[in-house]
């Protein structure tokens, strides 16, 4: 009898020992980890949508190929058609309100690739064609010109709990990301100032999309815009200097470098985050629902919580103090924290098991992006040099050269100069998007 009390209870604390490795264990460490990560969720909450009285120009962004005279019109036309004109690329034809103001887009030969040298000749190469094109879509890019008017460009109703990574909505930013071929028309066209004043405008856009939401699709096409434009306004400066002297007021303060509230993408991470949520907990609901009626699998297997609060140091790092003083010192950062699980946090895992698993395949990593912005601030920097350079006699600007170029480097990178290809160039964090170098001729009125 003694024996088989005594086999009973050993079996009895094996079943506890195998309850408290499997379930109450596991269960505990999750907990805390959560907890671990209250700091970071706290960091990547995510702001409301900015005031009525900041400038905001989301109807204007999604209304480009519509003709439009105001900002009241086309309030008027967001409050009737604003899913549709966003979910349905045939609302222009199946609405005959939309139909009649619709602006028909331009053909793919006003894309080019390559620098402002490259597509400069191009067009000078074959002008009519161009000139023709861009005359044939002038309200539509006199709409992408508006949109140098807003100070942002974010959906009154982000944030909400219903969009995520798979169906976020885009406006038409196709348009907006050849507006510097237009500027470059006006100057191969002897419309200088008109030029300068469009070039200065795309940038307030580019500057005014890098603060928009959701996400970071609007700062990296806000960042590609501001590089596009400043290779143009580089180029325009290499081929007539005396420009440096008197740009138009529409360019004051946009060849500024780039602020490191301007370079840091918290505001889009937060919303990426936010994106990333949402699709979690659908993904969540929809185990439930296939959970049988009673049962509770769902939690031990898919557990949002968790997975947000194993994902936020990944997302967070981009919010905390320190990444503002990397940014204000121009430093290549490595922006992720470390990728591996220690034993602790695998055994976390038993009790969600397919939500780690899914959270390690969509681990980000943000770094590309705001080396990205980290090169635009730089190649500002170079655009300054150049404009120091241009206003001083042709004489003096050899001996200035090296003082100049070192007052406009960053705490962390050199600007150098190629005389060479005539080139300042800097080295690049990202290498395969790397922004041009500045043309500048040391030479040019002698």
């Amino acid at each position: 009898m003694n024996h088989l009390k005594y086999l009973f209870g050993v079996i009895a604390i094996l079943i506890l020992s195998v309850v408290s490795t499997l379930y109450l264990f596991p269960e505990w460490l999750k907990q805390r980890e959560i907890r671990a990560a209250e700091a970071d969720l706290a960091l990547l909450a995510t702001p409301p949508a900015p005031p009525s009285s900041v400038k905001n120009g989301i109807d204007a962004l999604w209304l480009l190929e519509y003709r439009t005279a105001d900002d009241a019109e086309r309030a008027d036309l967001t409050r009737c058609f604003d899913k549709v004109i966003q979910y349905d690329n045939d609302a222009s034809v199946k609405y005959p309100e939309l139909a009649a103001k619709y602006l028909s887009p331009p053909d793919d030969i006003l894309k080019f690739n390559g620098t402002a040298t490259e597509y400069l000749a191009e067009i000078r190469a074959d002008l009519p064609q161009y000139r023709t094109e861009s005359e044939k879509h002038a309200e539509l890019f006199a709409n992408v010109d508006k949109l140098a008017d807003y100070d942002t460009f974010a959906p009154r109703d982000w944030p909400n709990d219903e969009e995520d990574l798979t169906g976020i909505r885009l406006p038409r930013f196709q348009f907006v990301a050849i507006s510097h071929v237009v500027a470059a028309l006006d100057w191969v066209q002897g419309r200088e100032h008109e030029a300068w004043r469009r070039v200065c405008r795309n940038i307030k856009t580019g500057r005014s999309l890098l603060h928009s939401r959701p996400g970071l699709i609007y700062p990296m096409i806000g960042n590609a815009i501001i590089l596009r434009n400043t290779d143009l306004a580089a180029q325009m400066l290499y081929e007539k200097p005396e420009w440096a002297n008197r740009l138009p007021d529409e360019c004051g303060g946009m060849f500024d470098v780039l602020t490191e509230q301007e370079q840091s993408i918290c505001l889009a991470v937060q919303d990426e985050f936010r994106l990333s949520a949402n699709l979690q907990h659908k993904l969540e609901n929809e185990v439930q629902q296939m959970t049988p009626t009673g049962q509770s699998y769902g939690p031990r297997v898919l557990d949002t919580a968790h997975n947000l609060a194993m994902m936020a140091p990944y997302y967070a790092v981009c919010c905390k103090p320190e990444a503002a003083t990397i940014l204000q010192a121009d430093q290549k950062a490595p922006w992720q924290p470390s990728l591996g699980k220690t034993l602790i946090e695998k055994w976390a895992c038993v009790r969600n098991s397919v939500g780690c698993l899914t959270s390690d395949i969509a681990i980000p990593s943000f770094g590309e992006y705001i080396y990205r912005l980290q090169g635009a601030a730089m190649q500002q920097r170079a655009f300054q040099a150049t404009l120091a350079l241009y206003c001083l006699p042709v004489d003096n600007r050899r001996a200035a050269l090296e003082s100049i170029l070192a007052e406009h480097s960053s705490p962390s990178r050199k600007l150098r100069w190629n005389e060479q290809e005539r080139i300042i160039y800097f080295d690049a964090y990202s290498p395969s998007k790397a922004p041009d170098p500045i043309p500048f001729n040391l030479d040019a009125g002698r």
